[in-house]
């Protein structure tokens, strides 16, 4: 095979990866754009619907997972149904379709801490803000908790036991808002001064899979018959 032949296969086999590659990217920018609010991926031991997020941006990237939900009213009723947002990447946004009643939050730390409950902190403020430390090799974690569109009632604020998921430290609380609306959380967390961002922790989604596999599938297919073609025959 001449060597102009050879140079305009390999330009095919570029361009086909590239164009795998782009449309993968574009199927995901328009999945994210089409879908602000994403379903749960996690369920904690407790069976409570939750999130599972990857951190980034820190020397330490912990992860995260995360659950806002009514408290399970009557037994078995595990609330689920939350949503959440991750337009702003060192913010997730989490959303809950209920109107009354008691709430619950579980947010585990997925470092590899020694699997303990974190001491709650002090009710949120009137702008609905409250957070706390935590310190693990040297680094030291910041979380800030901002709980809306409505205020927080200071007197339901308490800690229950969770479930924890090791070996990440847990902090876990429940509380109830001054009258009924949907209520809003949000998630913020620092290491070192340093804000981390968050990704939902997924894998691809199929169409992507068959996309790449299809491709590079075709780049080798190209280059087998390229190898037939260029070698010489026996006899």
């Amino acid at each position: 095979m001449s060597r102009t032949r050879t140079l305009a296969l390999a330009k095919t086999s570029l361009a086909l990866a590239a164009a795998c590659v782009s449309l993968t990217l574009a199927g995901a920018a328009q999945a994210a754009q089409a879908q602000v609010w994403q379903a749960p991926n996690y369920v904690f031991p407790s069976g409570q619907q939750g999130f599972k997020l990857q951190s980034h941006g820190g020397i330490i990237n912990p992860g995260v997972i995360v659950g806002f939900n009514p408290q399970p009213e009557p037994p078995g009723d595990r609330g689920d149904g939350s949503l959440i947002a991750l337009l702003n990447p060192s913010e997730p946004h989490l959303f809950n379709p209920s109107t009354d009643g008691s709430f619950t939050f579980l947010i585990g730390l997925l470092f590899p801490g020694d699997g303990s409950v974190i001491s709650l902190p002090d009710a949120p403020n009137s702008d609905g803000f409250t957070g706390f430390t935590d310190v693990f090799q040297g680094h030291t974690f910041q979380v800030s908790l901002r709980f809306g569109p409505g205020q927080v009632d200071a007197r339901t604020w308490s800690s229950f036991n969770p479930q924890p998921d090791p070996p990440g430290d847990v902090l876990a609380g429940q509380f109830q808002f001054f009258g009924a609306l949907d209520p809003d959380m949000f998630i913020r967390i620092t290491e070192d001064r340093t804000p981390l961002t968050f990704t939902l922790d997924s894998v691809p989604e199929p169409e992507s899979w068959a996309l790449m596999i299809l491709g590079f599938g075709g780049i080798g297919a190209m280059l087998r018959a390229h190898g037939r073609r260029g070698r010489p025959a026996l006899g």
